[in-house]
């Protein structure tokens, strides 16, 4: 296979993986707003004629004026029959006109992302100018998100120690970064990071707090390095 044909082929991918989307499921976040709050309502509907087994991520990131982040998330498991719509979360949230928010719906079919759907609240004009080459394809912007599936408390402190590090290095990367916990041998479990379906790094999950810590060091370079790599291979791609 020629060079052409290579690059073909990967923006080919590109294009049809992401109109997988929204399509079998569709993902809605609704909003109403009174004053200074905001009402805020996620949503899933099956568009088949089939028995869906699903799960969903709901989450609320608010970035201050000091750049400092806080998340929060509601997640479960829910079944939708052949074209059901279903209500899966709410919040309320106080807007801050100098804070900004992102609000997030992931609804994943065993762990492939089937429906998305994103709101911003407060977003300038130049930060959504920046990021315009990270659109994704069905153009829904995924810059900067992290997700966390974890079991354990070593997992949930090595969640912490990765989303706070991966926050003050601003990585903002331009794909979902996933931090997932499974069981392994006994009662042990495996950490992994993950960007899409790609293991970035993995390790035996342990109550050490200096050993997470260490842990979460590599994995930020790792996916740093992803990020810079991936950034510099698109610039290849449009420039070739």
């Amino acid at each position: 296979m020629n060079f052409k044909l290579v690059i073909l082929f990967l923006l080919v991918f590109q294009f049809s993986n992401g109109q997988y989307t929204n399509i079998e499921v569709v993902a809605k976040i609704k909003t109403e707003r009174i004053d200074d709050i905001i009402s805020v309502s996620a949503e899933a509907t099956n568009a088949t004629e089939v028995y869906k087994s699903l799960k969903y991520t709901f989450s609320v990131f608010r970035t201050n004026s000091k750049n400092n982040v806080t998340k929060n998330n509601q997640e479960g498991r829910f079944t939708l029959e052949a074209n059901e719509q279903k209500s899966l979360a709410t919040a309320s949230i106080g807007v801050d006109e100098e804070d900004k928010i992102v609000i997030l719906l992931l609804v994943y079919e065993e762990e492939t992302i089937v429906g998305k759907d994103r709101i911003a609240f407060n977003e300038e004009t130049k930060e959504k100018e920046k990021e315009e080459e990270y659109v994704e394809d069905d153009g829904i912007e995924l810059k900067g998100i992290v997700i966390e599936e974890t079991k354990t408390k070593p997992g949930k402190d090595f969640y912490e120690f990765f989303y706070n590090s991966y926050t003050l290095n601003r990585i903002n990367g331009s794909k979902i970064v996933g931090v997932y916990e499974k069981l392994s041998f006994g009662r042990s479990t495996i950490i992994q990071v993950k960007i899409e379906d790609r293991v970035i790094h993995e390790f035996l999950g342990k109550p050490d707090i200096e050993y997470l810590e260490q842990m979460s060091k590599i994995s930020i370079r790792r996916v740093y390095k992803y990020f810079k790599d991936l950034k510099k291979q698109k610039r290849d791609i449009f420039q070739y």
